[in-house]
């Protein structure tokens, strides 16, 4: 082995002499570049080692008071650990995360969202009865704020309900309370279905708990519930106008999209105030035909005497009812019947693309008025004998903003378009400098490993010029090439005809001694 280390010096010790000066660079530049890359690449694999056994995320965003419980705890057993965000974030280290969450599960830390029923697992003989009874609203209200934390938007809640005691005297009963405060997640709102929600969950939870009686607010103190719960007809003028409300943005939106596939998107905009009807009527009618008779009843009545002093007799009666022809309504009308609809259309033009880039605003006929007028009527309904009113414009919208931002668009698209262009050109062309690269180092090594014999002028030889050959010797030489050719295309006629001439000479010599 020493012996093949000691060649291979030799050998590169020989190369390295016959290099030129700028082949000596360029060799020295890739063993350096090598080097470099094998060093970053043995840096990086340590980085993600030290990252892999450096520190991870314990617990993010805890509360203050369950932090400090964690850090006393990971104190105790001598685990190494970091705190950011203000407290709020715990790191340790990645090889002991598990080992950690497991043994501060084992201490109940971090608390757990409110307690619930699992306060009545263990069995406690000495318990009062006001214990009890406290222990049971901390596990309803613990029960009902992780249901309540299960919704998609809210981060945190909190429940409070107060539950008075029962009285004999009814006037003097107290009603059941509860309050709600929600903290939701940063960018999400509750919507009022999803607050109403929250009110019946707790109203169907609690006995006696009316909905009126809950108040859910936020961490702001933003009250999200209805705050006119005790007054009815404040709670009918709220769902009123909600309603109202709901209506126009159904029959706005429905006009809306029907200009937008007509005319192009942001090219109108349609504004409806709808007047609704929220008296709740009963009306009944009674309606009497006197052309219209039905014979109700028919009496006749037939005498006949006889022997009779005035002589014999015969008299007729006859009776009949007649009942006319009645028509009885019992009619209900119910409330959000639409009385009136006012209806406001911007339409905006055309526009000409000049020569030199600026638009030019062209209005709508008065055709294409009247065309999206009549659209419009359909589309929402509208009652000439209802009161209903439209007005159509031909507006010119002032879109620099949208413009500009379209501008600004396009020059950031096309920005990184030719960004991305370039990225591809530079790519190429290092390709193809790295591909020229190794072309020029492999030509250098391979003329370091072979170089160019030297003339034997400079030795002082001349080099061998090569004579004519004789003809005898270049028939000669054609013979014998013949002759090994048929050797080794017919052996056996060859030796035969050896054979031959052995057999020839044989007899010849025997012939000469006999002589």
């Amino acid at each position: 082995m020493s012996e093949f280390f000691k060649q291979l010096i030799v050998q590169l010790t020989a190369i390295w002499v016959r290099l030129s000066l700028q082949q000596r660079i360029v060799t020295i530049a890739l063993i350096g570049l090598t080097f470099l890359g094998m060093t970053g690449l043995l840096v990086w694999s340590q980085n993600d080692t030290k990252k892999e056994n450096g520190y991870k995320i314990l617990y993010n965003d805890v509360e203050v008071d369950d932090a400090a419980g964690i850090t006393d705890h990971l104190q105790k057993n001598n685990f190494k650990y970091k705190v950011e965000n203000n407290g709020r974030t715990i790191l340790v280290e990645s090889k002991n995360i598990y080992e950690i969450r497991m043994s501060l599960a084992r201490e109940g830390l971090p608390h757990k969202a409110g307690l619930g029923y699992e306060l009545f697992d263990k069995t406690n003989f000495g318990m009062t009865d006001y214990v009890q009874k406290i222990n049971s609203r901390r596990a309803i209200e613990g029960e009902l704020q992780r249901t309540i934390e299960g919704l998609e938007e809210v981060k945190s809640a909190r429940v409070h309900i107060v539950i008075p005691e029962p009285t004999i005297f009814l006037d003097k009963q107290q009603k059941a309370k509860a309050s709600v405060v929600v903290k939701c997640l940063p960018g999400r709102v509750l919507s009022k279905e999803q607050v109403r929600g929250i009110t019946n969950l707790l109203s169907s939870s609690v006995e006696g708990l009316r909905s009126g009686d809950i108040s859910v607010i936020d961490y702001s103190g933003k009250l999200l519930s209805n705050p006119f719960t005790d007054n009815d007809e404040a709670i009918v003028s709220s769902h009123n106008m909600e309603l109202q409300q709901n209506v126009e943005k159904y029959l706005e939106g429905k006009a809306n999209q029907f200009l937008e596939n007509v005319l192009g998107p942001s090219k109108a905009y349609v504004k409806i105030a709808c007047d609704l009807d929220f008296d709740r009527v009963e009306k009944n009618h009674e309606k009497y035909d006197p052309e219209s008779r039905v014979i109700r009843s028919e009496e006749r009545i037939d005498e006949n005497k006889k022997n009779a002093p005035d002589g014999d007799n015969t008299r007729e009666r006859s009776l009949s009812n007649y009942e006319i022809d009645k028509t009885m309504q019992h009619i209900i009308q119910e409330v959000g019947n639409i009385k009136r609809l006012t209806i406001s259309v911007a339409v905006d033009g055309r526009y000409n693309i000049l020569k030199d880039g600026k638009q030019e605003y062209i209005a709508r006929t008065p055709e294409e008025l009247q065309n999206i007028e009549d659209i419009i009527k359909n589309s929402v309904g509208y009652d000439l004998t209802r009161g209903d009113q439209i007005s159509v414009s031909a507006v010119q919208f002032d879109n620099e903003f949208l413009r500009k931002e379209q501008a600004e668009m396009q020059k950031r698209e096309q920005w990184d378009f030719w960004l991305s262009i370039a990225k591809y050109v530079l790519g190429f062309f290092i390709a193809v400098l790295f591909i020229f690269f190794l072309r020029y180092l492999a030509k250098t090594v391979s003329e370091a490993m072979n170089p160019p014999v030297p003339a034997l002028e400079q030795f002082g030889f001349e080099e061998p010029v090569e004579e004519a050959m004789p003809e005898d010797l270049r028939k000669t030489s054609e013979i014998l090439e013949r002759v090994e050719m048929l050797t080794r295309e017919e052996p056996v006629n060859i030796a035969s005809i050896i054979r031959q001439w052995l057999m020839e000479s044989t007899s010849n010599k025997s012939k000469a001694n006999k002589r």
